[in-house]
């Protein structure tokens, strides 16, 4: 009988089975290329595991020799395979190339070819014999000098793995922490099993248990796919996506914990660097984020608004949830995408349909008017010629009749266009938001004077009031503006609508030369204006102000709640 079995070989089967699983693991998820030499690097354990208990089971020094030859295949490349999913795991890619792999394995290659030549030459273990002092015969030999070639080599692979590992766990935040602890751990039982062995400070003497600890390896890995998506979340989706993203990304924790961010985050949050928001909560950067984050196991998008700088700018908004298992969430990702421009062009569109419904309405009350306004002033023409007549009859009585009747038509008229011209403002206000209306002065700024679009700030909120709060707020904006081009000599315009508790408060404001305020209202020159804007935010119920100083003139309006809702 050439072999025989021995309990101890129950665990190495067990380990093979273990590490077979998840080397077909790797290589039926073809999609990534992590999972791939994840997978090879397996298949190295399970021909280890297995060579392994059959030189252990063997009888013969011969059969053991070649099974232990065999094993050598697994001390020859598992450094390198080890190496290469560690660079696959921290996105060294650039490293991990055909050429390296060439020269990494043409050390294990020539070990592969030399122990086979072992029992002539020597060069990596010599005086081979049967040690029976254990439980079961084990191999005895003495090391060549190729031994500590192949030594050094594997260690120099292995510890430069393990080295990547640790850079990883400095240098990334607490997402990717996790992740690798798994393969630092994975890695650092194999290598310290098998220094041990070789050392000969193994606590269970005369067999390697390495090929054990192998699968204990494996597990702790399986362990870390299970629960973070090893092969598939790695740091390189971070480091070659994330960075490269328009968009910002914001990582928290199930804490609601900011863990991660790219560059796009401080486009949006400039005053924030990375070391002063990782480990913040989210509601101190912005509460109106923090208010997005929910338990739904789902993706939801939201339409924000977020002050960046001077400006309000839109951003698309998705928030996903990271889980940890089921019913367990591990955190969150943001995504903002800013459409502030898509907004504006939309808002232009809209603008642009509702003058062409304006103007269609104002060609029909143009019509309507002709026609009206036609008819009375025939009627007034034949009122004056009968008029005459009857003055040249010296008729005075029928004069005087006429006289009458014509001021009643006058009259008439007056009331009919009024009524036309209030129609048609009414139809523009009613169609059309106060943030809209603003939009159409400024256009109408930017296409009669110096000003560009870049330079004329809009902070106003889409709010819907009433037809008269939005003419009074519309009439004060546009007073200001022509007080700007006519007499401020500014190049810069910014133009603010604020909620503050129980008040709206409009302000305009502009660089411009300044003036004295209270002596251009008392001045014919400028104070009809400023008169004008006081007395319609009194309409409102509300106060006006004016502060102005070289280089900055502001124009305030504040005026209740109650008043603006429409």
């Amino acid at each position: 009988m050439l072999y025989q079995f021995i309990p101890y070989i129950v665990l190495l089967i067990a380990s093979a089975a273990v590490t077979m699983g998840l080397g077909i693991y790797g290589l039926r998820h073809k999609s990534g290329q992590s999972t791939k030499v994840f997978g090879a690097c397996m298949a190295i354990g399970t021909l280890w595991s297995i060579a392994n208990a059959l030189e252990i089971s063997a009888l013969t020094l011969q059969h053991k020799l070649i099974w232990a030859n065999v094993q050598y295949i697994a001390y020859a490349l598992g450094p390198v395979a080890w190496l290469f999913t560690v660079l696959h795991f921290t996105g060294n890619l650039q490293w991990a190339n055909r050429r390296n792999l060439f020269v990494v394995l043409v050390v294990p290659i020539v070990t592969i070819t030399l122990v086979w030549t072992d029992v002539s030459l020597g060069l990596v273990r010599h005086s081979f014999r049967l040690d029976c002092s254990g439980p079961f015969p084990v191999i005895a030999k003495e090391y060549g000098p190729w031994f500590w070639v192949h030594f050094a080599h594997s260690y120099l692979l292995n510890f430069l793995s393990v080295a990547l590992v640790l850079r990883t766990l400095a240098d990334k935040n607490a997402v990717y922490r996790g992740q690798s602890l798994f393969v630092f751990g994975g890695i650092g039982l194999v290598i310290l099993s098998n220094l041990l062995y070789i050392t000969g400070l193994s606590p269970v003497k005369h067999f390697d248990l390495t090929p054990i600890v192998f699968s204990l390896s494996g597990a702790l890995i399986v362990w870390g796919i299970s629960r973070f998506h090893l092969l598939r979340l790695v740091p390189i989706a971070r480091d070659k996506v994330l960075e490269a993203m328009e968009s910002a990304v914001i990582v928290v924790d199930d804490l609601s914990r900011i863990v991660d961010v790219n560059p796009a985050f401080h486009h949006i949050f400039p005053q924030n660097t990375v070391a002063s928001v990782l480990g913040v909560p989210l509601t101190v950067i912005s509460p109106k984020l923090a208010g997005l984050i929910s338990r739904r196991p789902f993706e939801s998008s939201y339409l924000i608004e977020l002050q960046v700088g001077d400006q309000e700018r839109y951003y698309e908004t998705s928030v996903s949830v990271i889980p940890a298992g089921q019913s367990i969430l591990r955190g969150w990702v943001l995504v903002l995408h800013d459409i502030t421009e898509l907004k504006h062009a939309q808002e232009l569109l809209y603008l642009e349909q509702q003058e062409s419904a304006v103007s269609a309405e104002r060609d029909r009350f143009t019509k309507d008017l002709h026609d009206n306004l036609g008819q009375i002033l025939g009627f007034c023409s034949m009122q004056i010629k009968a008029i005459e007549r009857e003055r040249q009859k010296r008729n005075d009585e029928t004069v005087d009749r006429h006289f009458r009747r014509l001021g009643e038509i006058v009259a008439e008229a007056q009331l009919e266009m009024g009524r036309y011209v209030h129609d048609l403002r009414y139809s523009e206000y009613l169609n059309s938001s106060f943030r809209m209306l603003v939009e159409k002065q400024v256009r109408r700024l930017v296409e009669s004077s110096v000003f560009s679009r870049d330079n004329v700030i809009l902070n106003i909120p889409e709010h819907e009031f009433s037809v008269e709060v939005k003419m009074q707020l519309a009439n004060i904006v546009k007073e200001a503006m022509n007080n700007v081009l006519k007499h401020s000599k500014a190049t810069q315009l910014q133009i603010k609508l604020d909620s503050q508790g129980e008040q709206w408060v409009l302000t305009i404001t502009d660089n411009g030369v300044g003036f004295k305020p209270r002596m251009d209202v008392d001045n014919q020159h400028g104070g009809s204006g400023l008169s004008i804007m006081e007395e319609r935010a009194r309409l409102l119920g509300g106060d006006f102000s004016v502060h102005s100083t070289p280089g900055k003139t502001e124009v305030r309006v504040e005026f209740p709640k109650g008043k603006g809702e429409g």
